[in-house]
């Protein structure tokens, strides 16, 4: 029904378009694209029932320039002409102008007929691109952009409903949602629409406002086909790039897309975010941006023009209101905290809640609700008993059942460690056991040298001997909670160098070389020294027992906020799904080398107890390469 009165409506329009000179009171009305557009017709409905209210009398004609595409550019001047000039005999009251192309085709004539008319306008951006005389080539042109409210002297424009695009808002929205944002792709397609926002890009990036201007770069419909934006937008950094939109309806092939071609962009690269300029793009590839509020504004133009008609006054180039618009969805996919959108921003495409989807079928849920919920509550009070009896039973088998699991994760874990500790103790004891016995029973007759050997040995497996005591004996104190730290002024660089001449050098094998790398002459920290020592000879046994040939190095080093040791060795290495194994209790990579298994467990302990971390090199591949930090205090 509403089309029909659109229809009917125009057929006036006609007739008002042929009788106009018996009148003499008409309005002209100068469109870029067909008035049967649904666009087009609720703004013009919208306007004629506005200036009809107050003038029945006023006729209108409507006069269509026809632009299809952006490759006629260079004959839209003429069309305005051919227009104009069909009313220069007798000329309209007021004209009224619909689209940027119209638009600008109109204020390029710069004759008596723009000079002397009235002329309003809507549909329209507050900047545009000025046509000129010449016959430009489309692909190349750089267009020049002039301003409704500074430059339109040569018109007699009265008034304006026009679309503000802020370029620099949408630019500091991407770097404040984006701070590491370098590069900034810019999609505008094969129109003049395209082109208007292309222009209002350059000169924005040729002012100087804002110092943290990212790198622009330019994807031009004019010269662009899709398939080359698609190539481009899969070759972006997700990391470093982000994507604005204006428009992406035709190409460089000057075919016209039905299907959404910013929501086919993701088919090449879903990992970019994006902002738009327009509502272009925003769900698919956009997340949103600072963009006018779209919507019929013939009513408005409808009202500046009557007090015009009634008064004469000039009227204001009135801007359509801007507003922060952002996607549900694409907000949580870029994990965008909606506390760090600017203020009154308006999140769209939110899912529905059930009552907003359903309302009624929810109310009639809600009343059957209620009269279940009386019912219930009288059989909930001869229940109540029985059902916090069986609560209680459950609790009870919850907590049977957690002390079992409890009891023998411990029995397992005793199991394993006695496991351990016997096999672990009995091949040093055996050798401590056996050599003294040789000792004792053949003294007179080993030579000198062998009994040297034999006491070293001895003395070997005495230390390991100690070392697996003393780590069970950690491992005591840590499960009971008993470490207490004892800190004290240290000077690091003197310890690491003392621990790598002393401390370790009894395990030294031939083939290997221990160093120490440090940038510092003197670092002073307050540590338990002992627990420090503790960790780093632990760290460098491990290193030494697993390399044949080759170095193991110390590095002591201090970053911004910690300090960081490291233990680098060119031995076996550790494989890169076990490296964060080896810090769990009796977990041994190895299982013919001597240790019990905790070491590792332990140093992690005292580490993190001295607020620092520990952890395994994973890009090291020459070997295993340990790190652990402590943290700088004030």
């Amino acid at each position: 029904m509403r089309y029909r009165l659109f229809a009917i409506m125009f057929l006036v329009f006609v007739v008002h378009a042929v009788s106009y000179a018996e009148n003499g009171k008409y309005a002209l009305i100068i469109t870029s694209f067909q008035v049967e557009l649904n666009k087009y017709q609720m703004n013009l409905n919208d306007f004629y029932h506005e200036v009809n209210g107050g003038h029945p009398d006023l006729e209108f004609v409507v006069e269509n320039m026809n632009c299809r595409s952006l490759s006629e550019l260079n004959e839209w001047q003429g069309r305005m002409k051919e227009i104009i000039g069909k009313y220069v005999d007798r000329k309209p009251q007021l004209v009224l102008i619909l689209g940027n192309e119209a638009l600008a085709s109109y204020l390029s004539i710069n004759d008596d007929f723009v000079k002397t008319v009235p002329c309003f306008a809507m549909l329209v951006n507050d900047k545009i691109v000025e046509i000129m005389d010449e016959p430009v080539d489309i692909k190349t042109w750089q267009p020049k952009m002039r301003s409704l409210t500074t430059d339109m002297d040569e018109c007699r424009l009265m008034g304006a409903v026009a679309y503000h695009y802020d370029i620099g808002k949408n630019v500091k929205l991407a770097q404040n949602l984006f701070p590491r944002m370098e590069r900034m792709f810019f999609f505008v397609d094969n129109t003049f629409g395209g082109l208007n926002l292309l222009g209002l890009v350059e000169d924005w990036i040729k002012t100087g406002v804002n110092a943290r201007k990212p790198d622009f770069r330019i994807v031009d419909g004019r010269s662009c086909t899709f398939e080359n934006a698609g190539n481009i937008y899969s070759k972006m950094n997700p990391a470093k790039d982000i994507a604005m939109f204006s428009s992406w309806r035709i190409d460089a092939t000057g075919n016209y897309f039905v299907i959404s071609t910013t929501k086919k962009l993701l088919g090449y690269n879903s990992g970019i975010p994006g902002i738009s300029i327009s509502t272009t793009g925003i769900g698919d590839v956009s997340m949103g941006g600072y963009i006018p509020r779209y919507g019929s504004q013939g009513e408005r133009i409808g009202k500046m023009v009557s007090r015009w008609l009634a008064t004469g006054e000039p009227q204001k180039i009135e801007l359509v209101e801007n507003h922060y618009s952002f996607d549900y969805d694409l907000l949580g996919k870029w994990r965008i905290d909606k506390r760090r959108l600017p203020a009154g921003s308006e999140i769209i495409n939110k899912p529905l809640s059930l009552y907003e989807s359903n309302p009624l079928e929810f109310m009639l849920f809600f009343s059957v609700t209620v009269i279940l919920v009386i019912i219930i509550v009288f059989l909930v009070l001869y229940t109540n008993t029985r059902r916090r009896n069986l609560e209680r039973l459950k609790q009870v088998n919850a907590q049977l059942v957690e002390a079992k699991d409890k009891a023998e994760e411990a029995d397992m874990l005793k199991s394993k460690f006695l496991a351990n500790m016997s096999h672990e103790i009995r091949t040093p004891l055996n050798a401590i056991v056996g050599f003294s016995e040789l000792i004792v029973t053949s003294y007179k007759e080993l030579p000198e040298d062998e009994i040297n050997n034999i006491s070293g040995l001895i003395a070997q497996n005495t230390q390991l001997l100690l070392k697996l005591i003393n780590d069970v004996l950690d491992f005591s104190r840590i499960e009971s909670n008993r470490v207490q730290l004892n800190p004290e002024r240290v000077e690091l660089v003197g310890l690491a160098r003392s621990l790598i001449q002393t401390e370790t050098q009894s395990n030294l094998k031939n083939g290997v070389k221990l160093r120490f790398i440090t940038s510092y002459d003197e670092l002073w920290y307050m540590i338990d020294v002992r627990y420090l020592q503790q960790v780093i000879i632990n760290l460098l046994n491990n290193a030494i027992k697993f390399t044949d040939e080759g170095t193991v190095t110390l590095e002591l080093q201090k970053e911004k906020s910690e300090i960081v040791f490291s233990v680098t060795d060119t031995g076996i290495g550790i494989p890169l799904e076990k490296q964060k194994l080896v810090f769990r209790r009796f977990e041994k990579l190895d299982e013919f080398k001597q240790g019990t298994g905790l070491g590792l467990s332990i140093c992690q302990t005292i580490i993190e107890k001295m607020g620092g971390r520990i952890f395994v090199d994973p890009e090291y591949r020459n070997g295993a390469r340990f790190v652990f930090t402590l943290p700088l205090k004030k």
